[in-house]
């Protein structure tokens, strides 16, 4: 007699977030800005415009025991950056030039994740945020918040 075993593994899926310049409406959005997806998935964000646009973890958004992400600084339309997601859990991101208008956004990988499973960013992890967020704004005109906060803005 013999015994097969048989893998049966479902394909991980890829999730476009579009990265939209509304200057009509004055907004700079990410298309989704919510998604819920598998362990595994990869999510490819798309800048639809001639517009410098990034993506990039809150030090403190994303996961323990997952990587943030940074993108480059995209500045042209169809430039794309992809992320594999394999640790669930709540991942927070934004645009670096177009926070202070609200663009930012939510990937959940299979479950959120309550407060204490976020990820605890080192100080020097905190200053090199800060560093890039300064190439941007002047002093004083960011405040970073914590994920705690964050989650009751917008």
């Amino acid at each position: 007699m013999t015994l097969l075993l048989t893998t049966i593994s479902a394909e991980a899926a890829e999730h476009i977030v579009r990265i939209i310049s509304d200057y009509k409406n004055l907004r700079m959005m990410f298309v989704p800005k919510y998604l819920e997806i598998e362990p595994g998935d990869r999510v490819t964000w798309v800048n639809e415009a001639d517009e410098e646009h990034n993506v990039i973890t809150f030090p403190d958004g994303y996961p323990r025991g997952a990587d943030a992400f940074r993108s480059p600084i995209m500045t042209r339309a169809g430039e794309r950056f992809s992320h594999q997601f394999d640790v669930p859990g709540t991942y927070e991101y934004h645009c670096i030039p177009h926070l202070p208008m609200g663009m930012h956004g939510l990937v959940i990988v299979d479950r959120p994740s309550s407060h204490d499973e976020f990820h605890e960013p080192a100080p020097a992890e905190v200053k090199a945020y800060r560093d890039l967020m300064m190439q941007w704004f002047d002093e004083g005109e960011f405040e970073l918040p914590d994920h705690r906060e964050r989650a009751t803005i917008d």
